[in-house]
């Protein structure tokens, strides 16, 4: 057995294996951390394939390296050993989306899209750098010890020929999760991504693929090719979400970005599957985590004049209130109020410092930040309500959004969490 790779990562334990080869738990040497190393697996009775997989695993490393992303496994090296390529990674200590699904079958809508909306989020920026997965599936999907998600394999299956596919490269995917328009014959793109996302939400949800129960790879490929797909019937609030994501026709689907925000935003309210999204769902900018513990319907009441129980300074001419919990002292709630009423107060004036509330996460690119807001000359926020939850705050807001001699008035329900002793905006959902 290889002790060392490269003659700096030194190989502790294995820690996985599959149609792509080995994985092991490593030490780099050089750096002291722990990295996780993939030794791929080559086709061994053709040398003429086996070099053409060598050189298209070199390429799809060096592609996947451009990806940085907090819910994609990041690629640090790749090293030439033997013959064989070895892939180094960040290491996440996990186990698959796969086998959680194996050993605890389908999840709760919830836990649905707190996964979904992260793994669409990291295709959201793959695809931003030009990069197409081809392989979506719950196999590619981490959950950390601590419920880290992390998609992983970016093009490795088209690579090295990974032993789900057809034989000679006819198709690049997984057939279970294989978008309509690649059983035909089409190159993947962004959008067939899209349709794996909504096969492996739907493996969340229903169990299995959307073309249903079976072993017969080309029979999966026939239904996949035909479009006969089988709608969630177990996804609840994200049963719009997994539809149009479903779409046979490609062009109807919705964008890695703006899936993030229907996964972000289905669980708490409910969404009209037929009508267009909008990239940001309100102004505090959706895109990729949902707050876990936030569980059942919220619903929206403003809070009466005796629930009133505190004010905060008119600093942007915003009135601001918040309501009491068990357990949750008063001067906690009015901490996170202040903390959103400012956020809303600086973004149109400070968009940067606004922006830099956000979850890292949860933040699209800062020029996409500042476009938006710099349509309104100025945000008036009432803060409705606060309330404490398991992991945070939720904080009911009332946005005036003023542009020239024109107002608009709406609502949403945002997530606060202190995260590194920083309170962040992680989750918005319109009212």
């Amino acid at each position: 057995m290889v002790n060392a790779v490269g003659e700096r990562y030194s190989l502790l334990e294995r820690i996985g294996a599959g149609a792509m080869g080995v994985v092991w738990r490593a030490h780099d040497d050089l750096l002291h951390r722990e990295v996780a190393v993939k030794q791929l697996k080559l086709p061994d009775s053709d040398p003429a394939a086996a070099e053409m997989a060598r050189t298209r695993a070199m390429r799809e490393a060096r592609i996947a390296a451009r990806l940085q992303h907090p819910n994609a496994i990041g690629v640090f090296d790749v090293v030439v050993q033997n013959g064989l390529p070895w892939l180094v990674m960040e290491y996440l200590p996990s186990r698959s989306l796969a086998a959680l699904l194996d050993e605890h079958g389908p999840l709760p809508p919830a836990e649905v899209g707190r996964i979904g909306g992260r793994i669409a989020s990291a295709l959201a920026a793959a695809h931003a750098a030009g990069i197409v997965h081809r392989d979506v599936k719950p196999a590619n999907v981490l959950i950390g010890h601590d419920g880290t998600v992390k998609l992983t394999d970016f093009g490795i299956s088209r690579a090295v020929g990974d032993g789900t596919l057809t034989e000679a490269g006819m198709i690049s995917g997984t057939p279970a999760y294989l978008a309509p328009e690649v059983a035909r014959g089409d190159a993947p793109d962004a959008r067939s991504d899209v349709f794996s996302l909504g096969a492996t939400l739907y493996a969340m949800t229903d169990g299995g693929s959307p073309y249903g129960p079976t072993d017969n790879n080309l029979g999966v490929i026939y239904r996949a090719a035909t479009g006969k797909i089988d709608l969630p019937k177990r996804a609840g609030p994200l049963t719009g979400v997994v539809k149009r994501l479903l779409s046979n026709e490609p062009a109807k689907r919705p964008t890695a970005a703006d899936a993030a925000v229907l996964l972000t935003s289905a669980p708490p309210v409910a969404l009209d599957p037929e009508k267009p999204t909008r990239k940001w769902v309100g102004p505090a900018v959706a895109a990729a985590v949902l707050v876990a513990g936030i569980a059942g319907v919220l619903v929206y009441l403003p809070p009466s004049q005796d629930s009133r129980q505190n004010s905060f300074p008119d600093e942007y001419g915003v009135v601001t209130t918040t309501t009491g919990e068990a357990g949750a002292p008063a001067g906690e709630l009015d901490e996170v109020a202040g903390f959103v009423r400012l956020h809303y107060g600086t973004a149109v004036k400070d968009p940067r410092t606004a922006w830099e509330n956000l979850e890292p996460s949860y933040r699209p690119t800062i020029e996409e930040y500042e476009s938006f807001w710099k349509k309104y000359d100025r945000v008036k926020a009432d803060i409705l309500n606060v309330e404490a939850t398991g992991t945070g705050y939720t904080v009911d807001v009332q946005l005036t959004l003023t542009t020239g001699s024109e107002s608009t008035i709406e609502a949403y329900r945002v997530g606060v969490q202190t995260i590194a002793g920083a309170k962040k905006i992680v989750s918005s959902a319109k009212l």
